[in-house]
């Protein structure tokens, strides 16, 4: 890669935002498709992403990610949303266009079906899906998973009257046992599985025991195993890690902010080979 005074900007903004893959994978994507573009990692507290939205407007960053915490609070930043973006009420991805409008998308919907599909071998039409968690990435995994056909989504929370989107149970021991008896496919949407610290502070242990042996079970998290994971994988069931979402979202966000079809291929060498 070259980098020149031509060269355009592009970031992930979370917090944290240190083990994120995705300016592995973004960069592989402009050399392979040549754009003349670099992607970058910010970590950004709450309390600075309006000025770093706004930063990055000014200095004529084309694009950017966004992951845990800002996916909701991002929305209000945005000049207009796209219908799904609008549908779901949280955005991962952030088109700066030439005229100076922001416009939130959200890639994390069709991104997660597409990626469940090509790890699992299956879809979500007749399935009954558990999600665990309330925020923005539940709320677009719960809209694609409708869409793509899933008969029942329950949704299970921490804070159940934090949860505007959807009717949420509480995340209890009693809830997930009896929710588990009758699930297909399990997926941990918080941010929990990020570190062995937030595993450790979940309010009640999850009852892999509990799940059917077909069910399958996945999380978004694809910078480590998770322990729900390891747990379901010795339960002998099926798991999905959040690489290929990463992956699909990002081919997504990439052909919204170049206009070129992504080099898929490139970018997933990229995500395992670093």
């Amino acid at each position: 890669m070259t980098v020149s005074g031509s060269t355009r900007l592009a970031a992930v903004l979370g917090d944290p935002a240190s083990h994120s893959k995705s300016p592995v994978m973004h960069n592989a994507g402009f050399a392979e498709a040549g754009v003349d573009a670099v992607y970058v990692a910010l970590t950004v507290p709450s309390a600075e992403l309006q000025t770093t939205v706004a930063a990055l407007r000014a200095v004529g960053c084309f694009g950017a990610s966004v992951t845990v915490p800002h996916k909701l609070d991002v929305v209000a930043l945005c000049d207009s949303l796209s219908p799904l973006a609008q549908q779901i009420g949280a955005v991962n991805t952030l088109e700066f266009r030439s005229n100076g409008t922001l416009v939130g998308h959200n890639t994390d919907a069709p991104g997660f079906v597409r990626a469940f599909e090509e790890a699992s071998g299956t879809g979500f039409a007749g399935k009954r899906v558990v999600l665990l968690g309330g925020g923005g990435a539940a709320r677009a995994v719960d809209a694609g998973v409708r869409d793509a056909g899933a008969t029942s989504v329950h949704v299970v929370a921490r804070t159940p009257a934090k949860v505007s989107w959807a009717i949420a149970e509480p995340w209890t021991l009693e809830t997930l046992e009896k929710l588990l008896d009758e699930c297909d496919v399990l997926i941990d949407c918080t941010s929990t599985g990020l570190s062995t610290e937030g595993e450790a502070n979940l309010p009640s242990p999850i009852p892999v025991a509990n799940l059917p042996s077909t069910a399958i079970v996945s999380s978004l998290v694809y910078h480590r195993k998770t322990q729900l994971l390891a747990d379901a994988e010795e339960a002998g069931l099926q798991v999905v890690d959040g690489a290929g979402m990463l992956l699909h979202q990002g081919a997504i966000a990439f052909e919204i902010w170049t206009g070129h079809k992504a080099p898929l291929e490139a970018m997933r060498y990229a995500l395992e080979n670093c």
